[in-house]
């Protein structure tokens, strides 16, 4: 962090150009104080002003008990009211524009001298019995903090920064309620700080839409009704916001939240005892550290290298419960405790219980510095858990062997041709090679995975194929796979009246990989543990396929799969599904696909896909998952460039496979700072998908798509058949360290509509 010149002597540049922005005898009842660092959210789309508009639409200034002032600063350019863009400026928010009060000189909103300044000028001149302030910008949670003035680049307003600043702006005077109108800054770091200083913070897990409060909607009524509490005022804010947010104007997801001052000393002690208890387990149980993390969304995160790494209180809680079932109790209890009043948007009702805590993941592997330097100077033990968790994160990455393996086909059938794979191996053995593959598919109980996973399905049916003997299933090693997988004619034998009840164990024990680099399904391993990383059997797997490709409706089922040794299996965190599409010398990334399960016993991942990909224009684009609703939908992001801009589609997959374009958000500055809001397409807008491209010789590049001109209808996401073409596969895998490593691919080719 730098300083720029002027900021130590701001005090001596602010220069009174107007009276005091009221002349009552007595104090009003509520003084709302703005700091709006406009940087190029004003500069670009004039955000700012907008809400500078909403303030005087409401009334607010004409109260003789409500008294709105604003810092405006921050910004390159100010597109209303004649805001300077060289200085800051304190205004008088009422009648038809605002009303100039002074001037502050060329100084920094990134400072904390400026905000200091201007929150002990509103409390002197507007005296009240009851204070907000609203810190309005950009926001990057508590390691990049917020409001980095467009002027001033590089240098936001850091957490240690802002505890000064309102240290010495209120000088013991206390706020009633503390609101961030920026991004990420709901978070167990800034609400405790805040609580030191206001009675209730208000602020949003996730990205905050460009518009932000809708301060008309709680200003107006605040100014009908004066004599408001903090508590109602607050609530006020958090639900305009998102009903705001869902009307239409936005299309986003939002959240906004209000949080007790009074209980977060007990949310503290919690999350310090949960620091306590997880630091020792990093050197014993750092995999299962790390794959509890691993499950755990984060906030505002999309494709690209930024991350915030906030995830929901309660959501940590249930997931590391299998570790600190008594810490991460006492940690839920107090987080519900602290929250008060949460908002949301209903496609995150689920996701976002109100309160977020940093946990670092992608950010170590990124920020690994900047995480350093602003925890390493904190007591406590959620302080040193941070920074242990950065440290284990970015000490190196494993290079696993598996990258150099291909993945093996287990079952592939286009719809069309013959079925192929090491299953068909078992199921021609079982049945000769005489049913064609419609039959097969149908075959056993209705589906090829209903005879499966239900035994008896297997040998059910046989009698209904004349020639057709049944091995008998030994306990032999390799057991029935062993006699099938030479798909060799096996001597011919009656049927049996029943099957063996262990039938399917057989056919998976042939498919185990037992040697001595490998994890047998009986022998001690670490790896398996309950709600961590579990064994998985054969039953579930099959029951995993029959219920994926039963929700499909497509003919198409693959399933590749790759047994992982010791060695990789105990660095593992997590394994997708990777597809490519080929372009001449160049593999195009279209994103993670289908369902994988891992079976932590033996190292067996099996990935399922069934062919559909979200389209546009017919053209599959590069879709990144960013989570999964409780009612089966999924949210994901769409890179592209609209009107030359890059962006991210916002894009849905409802519980009934249609699919809708949600909107478009920027996503990450260059200083990891979330870009605030998403924006309508509008007709006539250009939209070019864009992708990452390997070529052969390993170099990467963006590719940009075919471009779109948005309809008057409005862009048509379709999650359809993959169209003609070659297509590769992999598995991405995961590493304890953060790190992606890819197996060799597999090709696969559709032959669409």
């Amino acid at each position: 962090m730098f300083r720029r010149w002027g900021c130590c002597l701001l005090a001596a540049l602010l220069i009174l150009v107007h009276i005091p922005p009221t002349a009552r005898a007595a104090r009003a009842k509520w003084t709302v104080l703005v700091y709006l660092c406009g940087s190029n959210l004003e500069s670009e789309m004039g955000e700012a002003s907008k809400d500078i508009g909403e303030m005087l639409s409401s009334g607010a200034g004409a109260s003789e008990d409500v008294c709105v002032l604003a810092a405006t600063g921050g910004s390159a350019r100010w597109q209303r009211y004649g805001i300077s863009s060289s200085q800051v400026q304190y205004y008088n928010v009422r009648g038809d524009a605002p009303l100039l009060l002074a001037e502050a000189g060329r100084v920094n909103m990134g400072d904390a001298d400026t905000l200091a300044a201007f929150v002990r000028y509103g409390l002197a001149n507007a005296p009240a019995e009851h204070c907000a302030l609203i810190l309005w910008d950009h926001g990057g949670g508590p390691v990049f903090g917020m409001c980095e003035d467009e002027n001033h680049p590089g240098d936001p307003l850091s957490l240690p920064e802002l505890r000064d600043a309102l240290t010495r702006g209120l000088n013991g005077r206390r706020l009633d309620v503390l609101a961030f109108d920026a991004c990420l800054m709901n978070c167990v770091d800034v609400c405790a700080l805040a609580a030191d200083f206001a009675d209730y913070t208000v602020a949003s897990q996730e990205i905050v839409n460009g518009n932000g409060l809708d301060y008309d909607a709680w200003l107006a009524p605040l100014a009908a009704h004066p004599g408001t509490d903090a508590l109602t005022l607050a609530e006020q804010m958090a639900k305009t916001y998102v009903a705001d947010s869902a009307s239409g104007r936005s299309a986003q997801t939002a959240t906004m939240s209000v949080v007790r001052s009074d209980a977060m000393p007990g949310v503290t002690r919690a999350v310090d005892a949960f620091g306590a208890a997880l630091t020792p387990m990093m050197a014993s149980r750092m995999s299962s550290v790390v794959r509890l993390r691993n499950r755990l969304v984060s906030f505002g995160e999309f494709a690209d290298d930024a991350a915030s790494d906030l995830v929901d209180v309660q959501a940590l809680c249930d997931a590391y419960a299998a570790l600190l079932p008594d810490e991460c109790a006492r940690l839920k209890a107090a987080a519900a405790q602290a929250v008060v009043c949460n908002a949301t948007s209903a496609d995150i009702a689920g996701q976002a219980s109100g309160l977020s805590l940093f946990m670092p993941y992608s950010t170590a592997r990124q920020d690994y510095a900047v995480i350093m330097d602003r925890y390493q100077n904190q007591r406590g033990d959620y302080a040193a858990m941070v920074t242990a968790l950065a440290d284990s994160f970015g000490s190196g990455d494993y290079a696993m062997t598996a990258a150099n393996q291909s993945v093996e086909p287990f079952y592939c059938y286009d719809g069309e041709s013959e079925p192929t794979g090491a299953l068909c191996s078992i199921w021609n053995g079982l049945y000769g090679n005489t049913l064609a593959a419609g039959e097969m598919a149908q075959s056993a109980g209705g589906s090829i995975w209903t005879g499966l996973s239900d035994t008896a399905g297997i040998w059910a049916g046989l009698s209904d194929s004349p020639g057709n003997a049944v091995p008998a299933a030994t306990e032999a090693a390799g057991g029935i796979w062993s006699g099938l997988s030479t798909q060799e004619a096996p001597t011919a034998t009656p049927a049996p009246a029943q099957p063996p009840a262990n039938a399917l164990e057989h056919i998976w024990a042939g498919f185990v990989n037992t040697s001595e680099d490998y994890y047998q399904p009986e022998a001690p391993n670490e790896n398996v543990q309950p709600g961590i990383s579990e064994a998985v059997p054969p039953n579930a797997v099959i029951t995993a396929a029959q219920d994926y490709f039963s929700a499909s409706d497509l003919d198409t089922q693959s399933v590749y799969t790759l047994q992982l040794n010791r060695q990789d299996l105990d660095h593992l965190t997590a394994a997708t599904g990777v597809l490519f599409r080929r372009e001449g010398d160049e593999r195009v990334r279209l994103g993670d696909m289908g369902q994988t399960t891992i079976d932590w016993s033996t190292g067996l991942i099996f990935s399922m896909f069934d062919g559909a990909w979200p389209t546009l224009s017919g053209e599959p684009v590069c879709a990144e998952r960013l989570y999964t609703q409780e009612d089966g939908s999924v949210r994901f992001a769409i890179p592209a460039r609209i009107n030359g801009l890059k962006m991210y589609l916002l894009a849905t997959r409802n519980a009934d496979g249609s699919a809708t374009v949600l909107g478009a958000t920027q996503g990450y500055d260059e200083n990891g700072m979330a870009i605030r809001g998403s924006i309508p397409l509008e007709t006539g807008m250009n939209v070019e998908p864009l992708y990452s491209a390997l070529s052969d010789d390993g170099q990467m590049r963006e590719r940009a798509g075919s471009a779109i001109t948005v309809p008057q209808e409005g862009l048509t996401l379709a999650w359809q058949p993959l169209p003609a073409g070659e297509y590769e596969y992999c598995l991405g895998l995961t590493d304890l360290s953060g790190a992606v490593q890819y197996t060799q691919s597999v090709s696969l080719k559709y032959p669409g509509d």
